[in-house]
């Protein structure tokens, strides 16, 4: 290597020495090497001496410490301070709404439910602290291990958990509890992006298309045998809307909405032995089971008829629907402080939902950018039908309300939007040279 390269080389080395973020290096060393030897060429066309044309383009480039300097707040770690700061705010809102629940309810069943709701949320804390750190990109590695593990839970859950209400929604362990269905809706997703992502956008054949439909049918028809329809049916949006973003064949997507949409609704009106869909027409005629189907639509409406602007006070009395008011975070809300607090709540969560979609564009890597589909996605279609929920104008379903309502999927509100915030805080020290085009894992054999 010739002197004059010697010294290109040293000033690289020492630009790079202040950049933090090593993944960076080799694209930092190629664009401002490339521009580097463009000077050099231009000046030894005018009939520099390469070791005249070289210290020329190093003076033009500057110091090399100073321009690492700028290199390494160009590319550093970045935390989305605003959706800290709305996640900790949803918190505290759910634990204080936790709170007026149990100290209005007289039940003694209901008194604890405040510790557990705390100790969901501190666990919920940790894992998305965790994600928060996680290297998303190591989902690869482990996305054939991941889907063959939750389809092997989703087999053998039956014969080991007892069913509730005739779902077998939770794996048990020697006293351990895993909202399985819930954890299948999250992490799934996932791990079928993980390994089919490079297929289908760089070479969507129709054999890729058949993997993919293969990939997604065994846990949706392990949904369906479970009989938990409300998570089978996210699984199934998320699914088609991972597969049209990847792909960007629309009207593929819509054919195979279309189709699976009448499948799904041959299943239940053929196979259904929990009278769902009377629950879902109940809301056309409300009058007609008003203590049955209807009670809890019912009960809503006059709830907010009764809030007017400013609710009914701390003090508001507790009737027999007033009992479930864990599941249905927002009428409470509403109950309480009236029709404003429910404005505001609505204008928050548009802001939340809207700062996770404005992530996207600042993703340059497209394994990234899936992973913010799929998550901002899962908890929009939440967020969505539970405020629609919150109104009793549409069928009353198990979809809990994220971060604000009870229960252990918070564990997994949080690991997500951890799992969100850690490919936002990698958004600029991802090397596009090293994961372009990157392969997926290898199928186990």
């Amino acid at each position: 290597m010739t002197d004059q390269h010697d010294k290109i080389k040293r000033y690289l080395d020492e630009m790079c020495s202040q950049v933090k973020a090593r993944e960076v290096h080799t694209d930092l060393r190629d664009e401002l090497g490339n521009h580097l030897r463009e000077m050099m060429l231009d000046k030894e066309q005018e009939g520099l001496t390469q070791e005249e044309a070289a210290e020329y383009a190093i003076e033009q480039m500057g110091d090399p410490a100073a321009v690492g300097k700028s290199m390494h707040r160009l590319h550093r770690h970045r935390i989305h301070w605003g959706l800290i700061c709305g996640l900790f705010s949803l918190a505290i809102v759910s634990l204080f709404l936790m709170w007026i629940f149990t100290t209005n309810v007289a039940d003694d069943r209901f008194q604890n439910f405040y510790n557990i709701q705390v100790v969901y949320t501190i666990i919920g804390t940790l894992f998305m602290c965790f994600f928060l750190f996680f290297d998303y990109r190591k989902w690869r590695r482990g996305a054939w291990w991941i889907y063959i593990l939750l389809n092997t839970m989703l087999i053998i859950n039956p014969m080991f958990s007892n069913n509730i209400n005739g779902i077998y929604r939770y794996f048990e362990l020697h006293g351990f509890y895993l909202d399985l269905t819930t954890a299948v809706m999250w992490v799934l997703p996932l791990a079928v992006g993980a390994i089919m992502l490079d297929k289908l956008r760089f070479n969507c054949s129709f054999k890729s298309i058949l993997s993919y439909i293969a990939m997604v049918a065994l846990p949706a028809a392990l949904l369906f045998q479970i009989s938990d329809w409300v998570r089978l049916v996210m699984f199934g949006i998320i699914s088609l809307v991972l597969f049209g973003w990847i792909t960007r064949k629309w009207l593929y997507t819509v054919i195979a909405t279309v189709i699976t949409a009448c499948i799904g609704f041959l299943l239940l009106l053929t196979t259904d032995s929990f009278h769902r869909l009377e629950r879902f027409s109940v809301v056309f005629n409300l009058e007609d089971d008003p203590m049955g189907n209807g009670y809890y639509n019912l009960s809503i409406m006059n709830i907010l008829q009764s809030a007017g602007w400013w609710g009914n006070g701390l003090d508001t009395a507790f009737d027999r629907f007033k009992t479930s008011y864990f599941d249905y975070p927002g009428v409470l809300l509403i109950d309480v402080f009236g029709w404003a607090a429910g404005i505001g709540l609505l204008v928050a969560i548009i802001w939340f939902v809207a700062s996770m979609v404005n992530t996207l564009p600042r993703i340059r890597d497209d394994f990234g950018r899936m992973i913010i589909v799929i998550i901002t996605s899962i908890f929009t279609l939440q967020m969505v039908y539970s405020l629609a929920m919150t109104t009793g104008r549409v069928p009353i379903l198990s979809v809990v309300f994220p971060f604000i309502g009870y229960g252990n999927h918070l564990i997994f509100d949080y690991a997500m939007i951890g799992l969100l915030l850690g490919v936002y805080r990698r958004k600029d020290t991802v090397s596009l040279k090293n994961n372009k085009s990157r392969p997926t894992t290898t199928p186990i054999q």
